[in-house]
C-alpha cells in the first residue's frame, strides 16, 4: 500500500502534528527520503518523538523504516518528459493488479442489499464511467441512477436514505460538488463508494471504502493537461467481475 494511501486509511488517528508533517513530507519528498529525524523536527517545528510515533501510527517500527519506503516511492514517481508507451502500459497493469488484490467483499455486500444505487462523476470522464458501471450491473439486476449534473445530484440527495448507496467518481478526489456530496451521503448514514486518483484527497477520506487509479500525464498545454483514463473502467470492470463472483460464492454456500 503506497503512503498515500496509509494517510488516507489512517486519517482518522492523525492529529494535526502528523498532518503538518505529512504535509511538509509531500512538498520534499526528494529532502525527506534521505534526511535525518532530528532535521525533520527542526524543519516541522516539532519533536523528534512526535515523528516516530507519527510513523508507528502508519503501520511502521519507526522513521528509519518509513524513509525507506519514501524513498523507493519518490524513485519510482519521478516523471519522464517524454511520453514513453512502455510506462503507460504498465501504469494499467499495476492498476489492474491493485483492483484485482482489493478485497471489496463489503462493497458487493452493499451492492446487493441496498434499496438503491446512485452513481456520479464530476467530469466528462467520470460520467462515462458511471454510465459504464450502469450498463455492466444491469447484467447483475442491479440498477444504478446515474446522476447527471448538479441539479439531479441535489434532488438524489435531499431524497438518498439510510439503506441506499453512492459512488462518487473524481479525478483529484477535491472537487468541492463531490465534497460537498460526500458530507451529505455520510451525514444521511448512506454507504459511500470513491473512485479517485492514488492521492491523500478528501472525498476518499469521507468514504466507507476507497478505489484508486493511476494516470500517466501525456502533456499539458496551457492550464490544460491530458491524461490516461483507461483505468477508470478497467476498476469498474474488475468490480463488476467481483460481484459476480461474490453472488456465485454465496449461492454456493447456501447449496452446501
Amino acid at each position: 500500500m503506497r503512503l498515500d494511501e496509509l494517510i488516507n486509511e489512517k486519517y482518522n488517528i492523525l492529529n494535526d502534528n502528523d498532518l503538518l508533517i505529512w504535509q511538509y513530507i509531500q512538498g520534499h519528498k526528494k529532502e525527506c527520503s534521505s534526511v535525518s529525524i532530528e532535521k525533520l523536527a527542526a524543519k516541522c517545528c516539532i519533536s523528534r518523538t512526535t515523528i516516530s510515533r507519527f510513523t508507528q501510527k502508519l503501520g511502521f517500527e519507526g522513521f528509519k523504516e518509513f524513509k525507506i519506503r519514501l524513498k523507493m516511492e519518490y524513485e519510482n514517481d519521478q516523471v519522464k518528459k517524454k511520453v514513453v508507451l512502455d510506462d503507460v502500459c504498465t501504469n494499467y497493469i499495476k492498476c489492474i493488479q491493485t483492483a484485482k488484490d482489493m478485497d471489496v467483499q463489503e462493497v458487493c455486500e452493499h451492492i446487493e442489499r441496498a434499496n438503491r444505487l446512485f452513481i456520479f462523476g464530476t467530469g466528462e470522464t467520470q460520467n462515462a464511467a458511471a454510465q459504464m458501471t450502469k450498463r455492466i450491473f444491469m447484467y447483475a439486476k442491479k440498477f444504478f441512477v446515474v446522476l447527471a449534473g448538479e441539479s439531479e445530484l441535489r434532488m438524489a440527495l435531499e431524497d438518498i436514505e439510510e439503506n441506499d448507496m453512492m459512488i462518487i467518481i473524481s479525478l483529484s478526489g477535491e472537487n468541492q460538488m463531490a465534497v460537498n456530496a460526500a458530507k451529505k451521503v455520510k451525514g444521511k448514514g448512506a454507504y459511500l463508494l470513491s473512485l479517485t486518483e492514488l492521492s491523500n484527497n478528501t472525498l476518499a477520506r469521507l468514504s466507507d471504502k476507497s478505489m484508486y487509479i493511476t494516470t500517466n500525464h501525456l502533456l499539458r498545454t496551457g492550464p490544460v493537461s491530458l491524461e490516461t483514463c483507461a483505468s477508470y473502467y478497467n476498476v469498474v470492470e474488475i468490480l463488476c467481475v467481483k460481484y459476480f463472483q461474490y453472488l456465485q460464492q454465496k449461492q454456493e454456500s447456501n447449496e452446501q
